[in-house]
């Protein structure tokens, strides 16, 4: 017998010391009073307590941050997802970091990387990821919207000009979080040079984004993806970052559309059998996606980056493509507690990409289908009579089989196959088995080998032409072709209680994306042979019978109508005593009874409602969850929406109802569940009250909130922009006043990197809100004073300026980007950035002006002033205003003379006829008024600068005569004045150093009298000057021969003065030597004696 092995329990002390002395701790009977209180307070003194004190103060006031205004949507938490941008120069690997963050997410391997990717990264959370584009504008547009950045850098290269200009363009934008990822490091082998360039470009981001920025390491690519264990840590990095509200954003609600749906005039008209191209350039457009920032309402002003201004023509609220979990609605719930996704509620959506390895494009669908898993039959195995017939051939003609042919056979064998085991699907539903398990239509056991090696897409749409659910409100007989082979009816369907409780492990299908949920195959069994006991004798699921909707609302069909009917009974049958009325017309004929739940009418409802095909990846578990927002109001907008008779009274439909009588005795035989008309009197009695309430209802309905999925419908729009359209799609919204144009003032600076100054009137291109648009900026600075804004030619070196430009008003203290332009080139291309300070109605820039006048008659100090004004007009204008010479002589201007602007002056000293007079003035400037918003399209054409014509059209530059220097020749080298006269009483009392001088030149005697030679002096002359000339020649001479005997005695000297000075060294060395020896007796002597 085992002995049970039993711990012995903890027992706690109840009566020691130490328990006792926790009891009084508790109590606080324990403390003591204190003898020296200053050894528990500050020390240093009261200066030391003080700067303490600030200290921890100044650290806790910085860390204050104003809170921000949180709009998300607290009423049924579906806050919408955050956008996640992938920014990084071309062939840094963005599209390779979003395959490997969409697999680790969702399990899902995306072959095509195009548009949005919406999808489901926690139970509370959803991430939206955008690839940004390398151009200026689509970064600018990312910048603009993007929540967190994952910024790639090449570590094999470093970093990048496009990467400094992002990181710029997110500091105007209000600068999101950025998260830093290198890539390309299996490039660098030595592990050394790793390290150091990993803190060279830790260091280096930094620098630019802040101390201690997260910044990723992805090592190598294996299978096409990234690290798995890489990839998890920077999901989890993404999963706990915090979003701030920036100010832009939550102040304009906007939306990033994830699809845009072009309305071609064939849906207006209805004609869905033949397509025609429409003759006009515009056309309307409708655009989905999650409403962000604020409310959006119907008629509001949006700005489309890249198109422009716009109006909201339509906004209808859809299910959601891509909802939370179940686990993040029900809290309550059963998987409340779990921290882990299940599999099933990984969402997706990613309309434009191949989503399953299904990708729908406007026109066609494509299957992607993996090399390693295609699989041809051979032609020896489908024709097993070739090889009797094989054996008489010759060799050459088995030799003359190529390749090629065998290919070619394959493929079409494939073809023929395929529509023969179409042919047998055919029989699917009627027969109720599984394909695997109906192997009698196939003929051979190769058939269903093939059936279950074909992929999961292959089969999954093999269904769907199966499919007898509701695909598409919007069409009655479209013609969908899934396959080369074959071509399915989609029709407007229903589908009954039966059909919808026992189909609950059918796909759902959405138009943009496929995704498939698995079961197995005895539940297929099992549905199956459900649908065939239940549903033996009804015509629903006949695969022949489709019904429209408008079929079954308005009963052209009976028997269309008698199942509306039916399924409204059995309804009924659930809960009698709750009554719902569905539409208000149908009240004037009947009273329709519906359950509390409205399960199945809920359901049908929806799949009316909506105009293209949505996902539901998850199973539901009941029809509630999917139709809990149905009320009374939505059912009201449903109508008026959807139903033609939606929007007319009651009191002018009389023959309407005549028929719709007739309708409701046919629905009475089919159902026998609706009561009589009388009820219908009494809605009739409060019609007017219910006009003006359902008038509100329909305003509020038009109203929604954040975290709703809308559909917009915006006219006149240009087809070609929906051709050429590339990067993101934004629909921000415009206040009341920002459509209104006036002069913006921006305190900038031009950047440091950008290698030009910037010059007045030169155009810019300018990000300012939702807008890009190109204007004509005038450059200016505050004068000390105060008093003017003074206008630049150039902006200055690395200091502010103001500059204003014209352009759609906005608030102040936001954000502005300026760049010369968008092509690619080697340089950085953002010139400048600033921050709105103030809108203008008129500019109030000046600038100097200096007129410029000649003297033309001088009395004293007033003299007249010719070639300044042109007219006596402008002279009475500028009387009073003060004048000046070059020399500093004031004046001013007192009359007009003539009327040729002939005008007097006075000076404070007499002037002469050389001075030049101006007169300093200024000059109010004002900018053009220049505005050409950016459009995305090839036809665009920007306006260039006056420097960029020159150089396309080699065009000099032009060269102003008054512009250049000149030296004038007739101008003195040196101006003398005359002296000032000094009296002489006054001299003679000052001083001897300040009596003038004269030092003036003596001038020459009068009496010397110049000398005249005869002809012999003449000749005596000459003879003495010729004797002298000899005379310095020979002691020239003497001194030459002189120098070149002293030179050749020294050279003879040198040896024996070498042999000299050796004799000597060795002298003073025997010398000293006996010296020293000396010295030695004499100290040993002394040392002796001591």
């Amino acid at each position: 017998m085992e002995e049970i092995d039993r711990k012995k329990s903890h027992r706690t002390h109840l009566s020691k010391r130490k328990v006792l002395k926790k009891k009084l701790k508790k109590e606080g009977a324990d403390k003591k009073e204190r003898h020296n209180p200053k050894a528990f307070t500050f020390s240093g003194g009261v200066k030391s307590v003080q700067r303490r004190v600030q200290r921890t103060l100044d650290i806790t006031s910085k860390r204050e941050k104003a809170p921000g205004i949180d709009k998300s949507n607290v009423e049924d938490e579906s806050t919408p997802p955050y956008i996640v941008a992938v920014q990084g120069p071309p062939g840094v690997g963005k599209t390779t970091l979003i395959r490997s963050l969409v697999k680790n997410y969702t399990k899902y391997n995306l072959n095509v990387i195009d548009g949005t990717i919406t999808l489901v990264s926690s139970k509370n959370r959803r991430l939206t990821f955008i690839e940004c584009p390398n151009d200026m504008h689509g970064m600018i547009d990312v910048a603009k919207v993007a929540d967190l950045v994952l910024l790639l850098i090449d570590a094999s290269f470093s970093f990048e000009m496009e990467t400094f200009e992002f990181l710029n363009i997110l500091q105007v934008h209000g600068f999101p979080r950025v998260l830093g990822v290198l890539t390309h490091l299996d490039k660098i082998e030595d592990n050394k040079t790793l390290r150091k360039t990993k803190k060279k470009l830790k260091n280096r981001f930094w620098t630019e984004i802040y101390n201690g920025a997260k910044l990723f390491y992805l090592s190598g690519i294996h299978n096409g993806l990234y690290n798995k264990t890489e990839i998890r840590n920077l999901s989890r990095f993404i999963a706990v970052q915090k979003f701030e509200n920036l100010s832009w954003r939550s102040s304009h609600p906007y939306i990033v559309s994830l699809r845009i749906e072009e309305i071609n005039e064939d849906d207006n008209h209805q004609n869905n059998n033949q397509s025609f191209e429409s003759k006009k350039p515009e056309t309307s457009v409708y655009f989905y996606g999650f409403v962000k920032g604020g409310i959006m309402r119907k008629n509001q002003s949006v700005h489309i980056p890249g198109l422009g201004d716009y109006l909201i023509n339509d906004i209808d609220e859809f299910n959601d493509p891509c909802p939370l979990p179940e686990t993040s609605i029900k809290k309550n719930g059963t998987n409340a507690g779990l921290r882990v996704l299940k599999t099933k509620e990984r969402n997706i959506y990613a309309p434009y990409c191949d989503v399953g390895n299904v990708q729908i494009d406007s026109n066609s669908m494509y299957i992607h289908i993996p090399d390693n898993t295609v699989n041809f039959t051979r032609r020896k195995v489908l024709f097993k009579n070739d090889n009797a017939d094989s054996d008489s051939d010759s060799d050459s003609e088995n030799n003359s089989h190529t390749e090629e042919d065998d290919n070619l056979d394959d493929d079409i064998q494939d073809i023929d196959e395929s529509s023969e085991e179409e042919d047998d699907d055919n029989n699917y539903y009627q027969n109720g088995n599984n394909p695997k398990s109906n192997s009698s239509h196939s003929g051979s056991d190769s058939d269903s080998e093939d059936e279950e090696s074909l992929p999961e897409a292959v089969k999954y749409v093999r269904k769907l032409q199966k499919s007898q659910s509701v695909l598409n409100k919007r069409v009655d007989n479209l013609s969908l072709k899934l396959l080369p082979s074959s071509e399915v009816i989609l029709d407007n369907s229903v589908i009954c209680e039966e059909s919808s409780e026992a189909g609950k492990n059918k796909d759902f299908v959405n138009g943009d994306d496929f995704m498939e949920t698995e079961y197995e195959e005895a539940d297929n069994q099992s549905y199956y042979s459900e649908i065939k006991s239940k549903n033996s004798d009804n015509f629903l699921f006949s695969k022949n019978v489709n019904y429209s909707l408008k079929d079954l609302v308005y009963g052209r069909n009976p028997k269309a109508r008698q199942i509306f009917n039916k399924m409204v009974s059995q309804n009924n049958d659930k809960s009698i005593h709750s009554k719902k009325a569905l539409f208000d017309d149908d009240l004037e004929d009947s009273q329709v009874e519906l359950s509390s739940d409205r399960d199945d009418i809920g359901e049908i409802l929806d799949s009316f409602r909506i105009n293209d095909v949505y996902i539901y990846p998850t199973k539901p578990k009941s029809i509630r969850e999917l139709v809990s927002y149905w009320t009374e109001e939505k059912f009201y907008t449903l109508r008026q929406e959807k139903f033609i008779t939606g929007g007319i009274d009651n009191s002018d439909d009389e023959e309407d109802q005549n028929i719709d009588g007739k309708l409701t005795n046919n629905e009475n035989e089919a159902s026998g569940n609706i009561k009589d008309i009388n009820d219908s009197t009494n809605h009739q009695n409060s019609d007017s009250d219910s006009n003006q309430d359902h008038s509100m209802k329909d305003l509020e309905s038009k109203v929604f909130k954040i975290g709703r999925y809308v559909r917009i419908r915006i006219d006149n729009i240009d087809k070609e922009w929906i051709r050429n359209r590339q990067g993101i799609t934004i629909l921000g919204t415009l206040l009341p006043g920002e459509s209104v144009f006036g002069n913006i003032n921006i305190r900038i600076k031009k950047h440091r990197w950008y290698p030009k100054i910037l010059k007045s009137d030169d155009v810019l291109t300018f990000s300012i809100g939702w807008r890009r648009f190109q204007s004509i900026p005038l450059y200016s600075i505050e004068d000390r004073n105060e008093t003017r804004y003074r206008m630049l030619k150039y902006t200055p070196e690395h200091m502010h300026c103001y500059c204003t430009t014209y352009g759609p008003i906005i608030p102040c203290n936001f954000g502005i980007l300026a760049i010369r332009s968008s092509e690619r080139t080697s340089n950085f291309r953002i010139a400048a950035t600033g921050v709105s300070v103030e809108m203008q109605a008129k500019s109030n820039i000046v600038k100097k002006l200096k007129l410029v006048g000649e003297p033309k008659k001088i009395h004293k100090n007033t003299a007249f002033i010719h070639k300044m004004f042109s007219s006596d007009l402008e002279v009475s204008k500028f009387i009073g205003a003060k004048i000046q010479t070059v020399s500093g002589i004031r004046g001013q201007v007192k009359k007009a003379i003539s009327t040729h602007g002939l005008f007097r002056a006075t000076f404070e000293d007499k002037i002469l006829l050389s001075d030049i007079v101006f007169c300093k003035t200024w000059v109010s400037m004002t900018p053009r008024e220049f505005y050409n918003p950016v459009i995305d399209l090839p036809t665009w054409r920007r306006m260039r600068t006056q420097a960029e014509l020159r150089r396309e059209l080699n065009i000099p530059l032009p060269i102003k005569a008054d512009s250049e220097y000149v030296t004038k020749q007739d101008r003195p080298e040196k101006k003398r004045f005359n002296s000032v006269p000094v009296p002489s009483k006054l001299e003679k009392e000052l001083p001897y150093a300040s009596k003038t001088k004269n030092d003036s030149k003596k001038i020459k005697d009068k009496n010397n009298v110049a000398v005249i030679k005869s002809t012999f002096e003449k000749r005596v002359a000459d003879l003495f000057q010729r004797l002298s000339t000899i005379q310095k020649e020979k002691v020239a001479k003497r001194i030459e021969k002189k120098r070149i005997k002293k030179e050749i005695n020294i050279k003879r000297r040198q040896p024996l003065e070498r042999i000299r000075e050796a004799k000597n060294e060795e002298r003073k060395k025997r010398r000293y030597a006996l010296q020293g020896v000396k010295m030695d007796k004499q100290r040993r002597k002394l040392m002796m004696k001591d």
